[in-house]
Parts: structure tokens; sequence; C-alpha cells
């Protein structure tokens, strides 16, 4: 399973690190690569995240070749404008109808509203974000609460913690409960937050 992992300067860290050791762990139990994480840039070479660490890059946004099968897209601490991260938004314009799911991590809702990808569609984001993200993208359902959410293929957390249940959901989904289980385990995360993501609807 083909995962883009999206970078851009300034993103949570632990929204993109969180995902991928759930999806590394969940390797060790397959015996094989099951999940092929992408990090994906807008340029080649390293990426800033908020908190100063430098993640490089396995490939920039124009070399990429869609389609993925997950596409996850990380918050920041400061969410930016469209207009910032104008190729981003471009690339997910493309590439996001041709994924067989997308996921969102806190405010990086915006990036995946910016580029069509949820209208009509319910979005779960962090709380201090969710009034301008409504007011933004009138056409998006926008919630806000501490878990995940499932509107069809497209997932979302409402902050940096939950991106490793919405992970969690996603390799429930793919390998089962026991794995999902085994690895919330392994890496200490509550019972209860485990049960998956909320299903909502498209209206």
């Amino acid at each position: 399973m083909r995962v883009a992992m999206m970078l851009y300067a300034g993103f949570q860290l632990l929204e993109v690190s969180g995902p991928m050791d759930v999806f590394h762990q969940a390797n060790r139990l397959y015996g094989g690569v099951f999940y092929e994480s992408h990090l994906i840039g807008p340029s080649p070479g390293p990426v800033l995240a908020s908190n100063g660490t430098a993640v490089g890059t396995t490939e920039c946004l124009f070399d990429s070749r869609p389609p993925f099968d997950l596409v996850v897209v990380p918050g920041s601490p400061v969410p930016g404008s469209a207009r910032e991260h104008r190729e981003l938004v471009d690339w997910l314009s493309d590439a996001g109808p041709k994924a067989h799911r997308l996921a969102c991590i806190s405010n990086g809702a915006f990036l995946l509203a910016s580029a069509g990808l949820a209208d009509r569609r319910w979005l779960n984001t962090h709380w201090r974000d969710a009034d301008r993200l409504a007011a933004e993208y009138p056409l998006v359902h926008v919630i806000s609460n501490p878990g995940c959410l499932k509107d069809g293929n497209l997932y979302s957390s409402g902050g940096a913690s939950a991106a490793i249940h919405l992970a969690l959901s996603l390799v429930r989904e793919d390998l089962g409960e026991h794995a999902a289980g085994t690895i919330a385990t392994a890496l200490l995360t509550l019972p209860e937050r485990n049960a998956g993501c909320v299903r909502r609807n498209r209206c």
C-alpha cells in the first residue's frame, strides 16, 4: 500500500511521525512492506518542521507517482493559507481524487478543503481552528472532537495525538483487530481510544 505523507514548511512533526510509527509496526507484524511510506515535499531536500527538525523527503511533488492508496496531510501550529502552499494544494487537487483514501490531521483540514476534496463532507479539526475552517469553507461540514472521524474514504482527526488513533483505525481496516490491538499495546495508547474512527455520512 503506497502512502503519501505530505511535508511542507512548518508542519507538525508528531502528525507525520506518529502515523509512520504505526505503519512501521504494522509492517513488522505483517512480515513485509504492507505500508510503503513516501515523504513528499514541495522540492528536493529536507523540510523544516515547526519544532525545528529537518525531515528529508523521498521525492518532491512533481516527481511523485500518483495514484497513492493513502494520502496523509498533517497540520501546523499556525495553519497556512492556500496561497502559501499553492503547489501542495494544486497537487492535492489532482492526486486526491485518484487516492483510495485521504486523511488529514488537525488543521491539515484546511489544505484538503482548499483542494476541494471536502465539499459536502465531514471534517474533524482542532477546536481552536474549527470556526475559521467553517467560515472559510462553508461547503465543508466541520466538527471538532479529540478523536478521529471517517466520512467515506475521508479520515480526519482533531489533534496531533489523535493521528496515532487515526492510523490505528486504518490498520484495523487493512489488517484486522488483532494487528491494531497489538500495535496499540506496543505504543502504550489508551484502550478506550482505539475503537476506531467515528463514522459520519455525507449530507
